[in-house]
């Protein structure tokens, strides 16, 4: 049984080619040029065609598509601009180019979409307000986990000098007995020197430990000592910045540390006088065992990285203890044997009830006074509490920069490997 089959002629439309076969057979195909009779203009990316009108790109002339450097991305045989991009991602720019607003598909990658505005030159102030903080979060989160990622450049350095190999020896000691050793002692040593520091004050009998032991101490904190400087000239020396090195923490740690030493050995009659504070800094040596134990340096730069919440919090506790202080001070000045004197004297009672500790040497008796007590503790627990999470947070960060990648593990599980078959053969 014959079925006839009409087929039905496409309406005849006008393009700005003169080849009138080829535009019957492609689809309507027009470019940014003004002999375009109907405005409209084709977009090819990546195979999908957008066909918009041309309009609507004079609004932004400082992007791509807006200024006269879209000309280079013309197609003159498809009649087309051709632009190898994603088109998916390219359908958001287009929506900005309509409407003025741009949106983030929160499926997508922020870098990816980043890279499409950067494209563009379309810049991430345009983005709506429903977007705007989803794609700073995604976007700040991927460029954290390349900085955690990012390898270092020294990563596959190889020690020449004697310089370069006591660098190695004092940054990366696990790979070396020699550096173990001298790491191991030298954290020995800061608690040897950190005990001594704190029994000398002991009572052992009618004097203390110190003076009735002196010469034993002595030798304890001058062994110490001579070790610790050898230690920082030897890093001094090996390092690659020197000045840097110098300005960093630990290392104004390790002068600091050593100073009362000398100042005391110089200035032998003055350890009772002015320099006395200066025995104080003997304890910053715990400082030290940072540079042996991982947690407290992911713990430092924890807080380093949280600087800027917690001097938010810091502004915060400011301006309230100052509030509090006025209305309590204020409230209690009626009473004759009130301890509330000044609004400075008052700041101790308010630190202590808004950091939950209640010393007790302070309280007030009016009502006003106690009600004003009431909400500053509460008040305290809650903007104590602010920077916890964050604090959690960089600290989850530094705890992942710490930890080797996964490609790293399969190198070092392979050379494990392969020194084993080696060993066996």
């Amino acid at each position: 049984m014959a079925v006839s089959m009409v087929k039905e002629e496409a309406k005849p439309t006008v393009f700005c080619s003169r080849n009138e076969n080829h535009r019957r057979r492609q689809r309507q195909r027009v470019t940014f040029k003004s002999k375009c009779r109907d405005g409209f203009v084709t977009i090819n990316v990546s195979g999908r065609r957008f066909q918009v009108q041309n309009d609507i790109f004079e609004k932004y002339p400082d992007t791509l598509l807006g200024s006269t450097r879209r000309d280079s991305f013309f197609d003159d045989k498809r009649n087309e601009y051709f632009f190898d991009r994603d088109p998916e991602l390219f359908t958001y720019i287009i929506q900005f180019y309509r409407k003025g607003t741009l949106h983030f598909p929160e499926d997508e990658c922020a870098c990816s979409f980043k890279g499409e505005l950067d494209f563009f030159g379309i810049v991430n102030n345009h983005l709506g307000d429903c977007c705007y903080e989803i794609f700073q979060e995604k976007h700040d989160d991927f460029l954290d986990y390349q900085k955690r990622h990012a390898k270092a450049e020294d990563t596959d350095f190889v020690p020449r000098t004697v310089r370069q190999k006591m660098w190695k020896l004092f940054e990366d000691p696990e790979q070396n007995v020699l550096g173990l050793l001298m790491h191991y002692t030298s954290a020995v040593l800061i608690l040897v020197s950190v005990v001594a520091s704190t029994v000398e004050t002991l009572k052992c009998g009618q004097q203390t430990c110190g003076d009735k032991y002196s010469e034993q101490f002595y030798i304890v904190e001058s062994t110490c000592v001579i070790v610790f400087t050898v230690e920082y000239l030897a890093r001094l020396y090996a390092a690659p910045i020197r000045f840097k090195f110098m300005k960093q923490f630990l290392s104004i740690i390790d002068v600091v540390a050593i100073i009362p030493f000398y100042v005391a050995l110089i200035f032998p009659d003055a350890a009772g006088g002015p320099f006395t504070v200066l025995r104080v800094f003997r304890i910053f040596r715990i400082v030290k065992m940072s540079r042996h134990n991982t947690k407290v340096r992911e713990a430092g730069s924890s807080l380093l990285a949280s600087l800027s919440e917690l001097s938010f919090v810091f502004v915060v506790l400011t301006t309230l203890v100052i509030l509090f202080s006025t209305i309590i001070y204020y409230a209690e000045m009626g009473d004759e044997d009130t301890k509330f004197v000044s609004i400075p004297a008052t700041f101790w009672y308010v630190i202590v009830t808004m950091t939950t500790l209640g010393y007790g040497d302070m309280t007030p008796f009016s009502l006003i006074g106690r009600l004003t007590g009431i909400v500053c503790s509460l008040s305290g627990i809650m903007v104590v509490a602010l920077p916890a999470p964050v604090l959690e947070k960089n600290f989850n960060r530094k705890k992942e920069e710490g930890r080797p990648d996964k490609e790293d593990k399969e190198k070092t599980g392979d050379s494990k490997h392969s020194s084993r078959v080696s060993s066996s053969k």
